[in-house]
């Protein structure tokens, strides 16, 4: 069997170091931003390398012990090699989503390619993640003492009632206004004169006998309006008041 390893921290420092510096060595080391850096320093178990030898491990290991850190190295138990395998059956796409489908969320990111078996099986181990389930359709998610209290109200209906079904809730709108009578209209030809209704009183005729009008040039500025003239009163009789008074 041949020995493969994991390379896993959860954000553990060597005695001697604190966090900034740590954090600062580390992304320079692997080139990371503050979001892994972050997510490095969790708590929680973060892979960092995976499926990888013994001496690629103790590599990384001291790596990161130099920058600070603490790593923990896990050791990955892999099937011995068969000399002679069967072929694989050749599964037709509706095989294959029909085993997706059926198969565990675990089952289904190993088939995905996101996760491997290796890696699952040592984060259980590692992080205790193992018990983790769906529950069954229909579970209830929240236990009794989780959940809100149920707050009744007693509202007075005693005013109101159910109506009949088909019953209408407005009242029925009003009949429309008759349409008016045009059987006595007629449309005229295009172009013809309409002629205008006849007045009611007869039209007012003045007599304009005294007037004439006034030859082409005529002068009419003797009709402009006289300027004002400004009055002059007679102050003689007044005499202003000293200024010290």
């Amino acid at each position: 069997m041949k020995e493969r390893y994991n390379v896993y921290f959860a954000g553990r420092l060597m005695d001697g170091h604190d966090l900034d510096s740590v954090r600062e060595k580390l992304a320079k080391v692997f080139n990371v931003g503050q979001q892994t850096l972050d997510k490095s320093f969790s708590g929680k178990n973060q892979l960092i390398k995976s499926d990888c030898d013994k001496a690629t491990a103790l590599k990384y290991k001291v790596v990161m012990q130099r920058a600070g850190a603490d790593p923990t190295i896990n050791r990955i138990e892999s099937e011995p090699i068969q000399a002679n395998p069967a072929p694989a059956k050749i599964r037709t796409a509706a095989e294959k989503i029909a085993a997706l489908a059926a198969a565990p969320i675990t089952g289904r990111l190993e088939t995905l390619g996101l996760i491997t078996p290796a890696s699952v099986t040592q984060q259980e181990n590692t992080i205790g993640t193992g018990g983790i389930g769906l529950a069954a359709p229909g579970t209830d998610v929240l236990h009794t003492n989780e959940r809100a209290a149920l707050i009744s109200r007693n509202v007075n209906t005693s005013g109101l009632a159910l109506g009949t079904l088909g019953q209408r809730l407005s009242q029925e709108p009003s009949a429309p206004p008759a349409m008016p009578d045009t059987s006595h209209l007629n449309m005229a030809p295009v172009g013809h004169t309409i002629p205008n209704l006849p007045l009611s009183k007869d039209p007012v005729s003045p007599n304009i006998d005294d007037l004439t009008l006034s030859p082409l040039g005529f002068d009419f500025s003797d009709c402009v309006a006289l300027k004002e003239k400004s009055l002059l009163h007679d102050l003689s009789a007044l005499s202003l008041t000293p200024s010290n008074v």
